[in-house]
């Protein structure tokens, strides 16, 4: 990653973190866990470019990881670095999800959104799509109706061991797992802004 992106990523990083610590007195920006997270999205990123590499006929340096698989490592490096430190009493979902909630908005609303929007060969109507708000489906069939919350209890359970690079029950193609879910944000959000900005045009028309 070059250094001025890296830096970017790290202002963002930083504004995320603050936000949600300023939502919760019991919560506080570890700075020390927070220099790893390029180190642990260094690993990840090698894992994820070595499983390509495996089964890819492309020249090694040839191989590109696109915009899902590098919020994937960017996603699970936040997991590994858990940079938004806990007081002892702090237990209630919130506050012991909160790694999660910072790992999902970063990966998610700030590294795909960034992929989308600086994409050169966008249309008219691409960039009027991407400038609009990630939007995130809504669940209509389970006790949550919040997508999130589903997400970050989906992930809560597997996350201790299955995605932790240093835990000898790690699960290199679970990397794989959660690229193709953001994969498929990214497409809801997509045809969701789509349609309303179609709508938006239509109406402006009448």
């Amino acid at each position: 990653m070059k250094k001025e992106t890296e830096e970017r990523f790290q202002k963002r990083l930083l504004i995320d973190i603050n936000r949600l610590c300023e939502l919760d007195n019991k919560l506080y920006h570890d700075k020390d866990k927070f220099e790893r997270i390029f180190e642990y999205y260094n690993r990840y990123r090698t894992v994820i470019h070595n499983r390509i590499e495996q089964g890819c006929e492309e020249k090694k340096e040839l191989i590109r990881m696109d915009r899902h698989k590098v919020a994937a490592a960017f996603f699970c490096a936040i997991l590994r670095a858990n940079p938004i430190g806990k007081k002892p009493d702090a237990d209630k979902f919130f506050e012991r999800t909160i790694n999660i909630q910072l790992a999902l908005i970063f990966s998610a609303k700030y590294v795909i959104d960034l992929f989308n929007i600086s994409d050169p060969n966008n249309s008219e109507l691409e960039k009027k799509i991407f400038s609009r708000m990630f939007k995130f489906p809504k669940c209509k069939n389970s006790k949550s109706k919040n997508y999130l919350t589903n997400f970050i209890m989906l992930i809560e359970d597997i996350q201790k061991n299955s995605l932790d690079i240093d835990s000898d029950k790690f699960q290199p193609n679970l990397l794989f797992v959660i690229s193709h879910l953001f994969f498929l944000l990214d497409a809801y959000s997509y045809q969701e802004n789509y349609c309303l900005t179609i709508e938006s045009a239509s109406a402006s028309q009448q």
